[in-house]
């Protein structure tokens, strides 16, 4: 089971879980979320996940400058290289690690177990919004970039099926960390999940995502299968 923790400072502890099988961790949030046995925390903003990916076209891919003049700016003095823009290959691939909501104000609510055992996302997974076009390079001051789709299915690793429900799901994994706001108002805040692999199971953090709207808003069913948590500020 996905296990996770709540600390008030930059310490954080793991909580080992007994082994269930998926079917049983599927089975245990669902009922966890329909009895309102959790308490909502944050509002999850970025997801970000560990992959295999090719290396094909790194070496040859250099940094997309807009113009001469801004690489001449950017590449001279102690800055040089720090503020060099992601070529191509990195821009093609960050993107494809990334599920991002851009805004608290589009991203799912985030809770935990009332046992403390569990990440869940009650509602789901709110629509991913459309991001700038990694790939497009501006020609002059004020262009703005396009937007696309985040297709989940270019990002996820695999399917895996609930046998109980007959339901498929897209599989995410290694996650590394997530991004969440915490809070309201002036006391609100950015804070950061650590996505660890369980020491229990051994297995990595994952999560399962069904690609069928489970409402007319969009909202997508999702757990967090595997894997450990560390949270804190």
């Amino acid at each position: 089971m996905a296990t996770a923790t709540l600390a008030p400072n930059r310490s954080a502890t793991v909580i080992v879980p007994n082994t269930f099988t998926l079917t049983d961790k599927l089975r245990i949030q669902q009922q966890r979320i329909r009895d309102r046995e959790y308490q909502v925390f944050a509002i999850l903003t970025t997801i970000v996940l560990e992959r295999q990916l090719s290396t094909k076209g790194h070496s040859q891919s250099r940094p997309r400058w807009a113009n001469a003049e801004q690489e001449k700016i950017f590449r001279e003095g102690k800055q040089s290289g720090a503020m060099e823009p992601f070529s191509e290959w990195q821009a093609v691939n960050w993107v494809n690690l990334t599920l991002d909501w851009l805004s608290h104000k589009n991203g799912p609510k985030i809770a935990i177990s009332r046992d403390k055992n569990d990440l869940l996302l009650p509602h789901g997974l709110s629509p991913l919004p459309k991001i700038p076009d990694p790939l497009w390079v501006p020609r002059k001051a004020g262009d703005v970039a396009p937007r696309i789709d985040q297709k989940l299915e270019s990002r996820a690793c695999g399917r895996i099926r609930d046998r109980v429900s007959g339901k498929w799901f897209l599989v995410f994994q290694p996650l590394t960390e997530m991004m969440v706001m915490c809070g309201g108002g002036k006391d609100s805040g950015f804070g950061r999940i650590r996505c660890v692999t369980d020491p229990a199971t051994k297995l990595h953090a994952s999560l399962l995502v069904n690609p069928e709207p489970m409402d007319r808003d969009g909202h997508l069913e999702a757990y967090f299968s595997s894997g450990a948590f560390q949270a804190g500020y």
